[in-house]
């Protein structure tokens, strides 16, 4: 059972990586082709290469395998696929690695609720603004805070630091984080990084995809805003840059200020605004690649392995089908005693 474990957590990884290091090599180019909103859906990609090893079809025998590439890579590849096939290793070490798995995914976790825990005591007494929105003397940039609900955590001096106008882009960048539900995005991305935390490409797609969070958010409020709104939104961007050395960030939390050097959030600000069909058709479009990709990850694992799914029916149907089959052979003792 721990030797099954080791190996679905094997195949787990290997999917969820092909599927980030795909994320990282379209999310530049399809940012350029459909826009910021609609090339962050391929984010999809990730979660759906997970869920689709829960699928029978994951299980389907293909026939001479995938050959992915000729040659010696193709040899590579076979070689990591059957360097990650652990069903057969001895259990004593199947049981010692699932160990080190879990205490480093609990000791994640405890990590991850006491930096949390942190952030939300630096912020403060919060105190509830009129406008819906909460105000702090130790918050140094607006934020969204928390995923279920989140809320929005505004610094004191933010009627003296921003504009009027300002003042309505920053909130606007804030409810569109609410509204495409990114806190929720945040949180499984945190689950993600306490189940993968040996996985060095999960800790960059969490970083990636707050990024692109942002950028997906500053395009929706200038579509809605209107072109000119550009030169206010990059003044407000400018105000809240401080010192990286005085940040404190949390993973239940869309800070406001820019994770990623501000020149390039900026470049891309200026990039041309996509219309409402072209923007309808990249999302089709992204989420068709994500749900492709998702799929075609799953065949580039050793075929005719047993599925997440078959795994957990199989053992059913074996609590199910045993004691029917021993009756019926009992039956047929009884039979031939007679």
């Amino acid at each position: 059972m721990s030797s099954l474990a080791l190996s679905n957590l094997a195949r787990l990884t290997l999917a969820m990586s092909l599927a980030v290091l795909f994320v990282g090599l379209v999310r530049t180019p399809l940012r350029r082709v459909v826009g910021a909103r609609a090339a962050y859906w391929v984010w999809l990609a990730v979660p759906i290469s997970a869920t689709v090893l829960w699928l029978p079809y994951s299980a389907m025998p293909r026939a001479g395998g995938l050959t992915v590439v000729p040659g010696p890579l193709a040899r590579l590849w076979s070689d990591l696929l059957a360097a990650l096939s652990l069903a057969h290793q001895p259990a004593g070490l199947a049981v010692g690695a699932i160990l080190v798995w879990a205490a480093g995914g609990i000791a994640m976790l405890a990590l991850s609720i006491h930096r949390q825990r942190e952030f939300v005591r630096s912020l403060g007494r919060l105190a509830l603004h009129p406008d819906g929105t909460w105000r702090s003397a130790a918050a140094q940039e607006p934020m969204l805070v928390g995923a279920l609900p989140p809320r929005i955590v505004l610094p004191l001096d933010f009627d003296l630091r921003y504009s009027p106008e300002e003042r309505d882009l920053v909130l606007a960048h804030e409810l569109a984080h609410v509204r495409r539900g990114d806190p929720l995005a945040n949180a499984l991305s945190a689950a993600c990084l306490c189940a993968f935390w040996f996985n060095p490409l999960m800790y960059w797609a969490a970083s990636s995809l707050r990024f692109d969070q942002d950028l997906a958010c500053d395009a929706s409020v200038i579509v809605s805003a209107g072109a000119p709104a550009r030169r206010r939104y990059v003044a407000a961007l400018v105000k809240t840059q401080i010192p990286r050395s005085s940040w404190m960030t949390a993973e239940l939390a869309c800070h406001w200020r820019s994770a990623h050097p501000l020149t390039r959030r900026i470049a891309l600000l200026n990039q041309p605004l996509t219309g409402r069909k072209r923007h309808v058709l990249g999302i089709l479009l992204v989420s068709s690649l994500a749900v492709s990709a998702a799929f075609a990850t799953d065949v580039l694992l050793p075929p005719g392995s047993p599925s997440l799914a078959q795994h957990a029916s199989g053992a059913a149907h074996a609590t199910k089908v045993c004691p029917l089959t021993l009756r019926r052979l009992a039956a047929q003792r009884a039979h031939l005693g007679h």
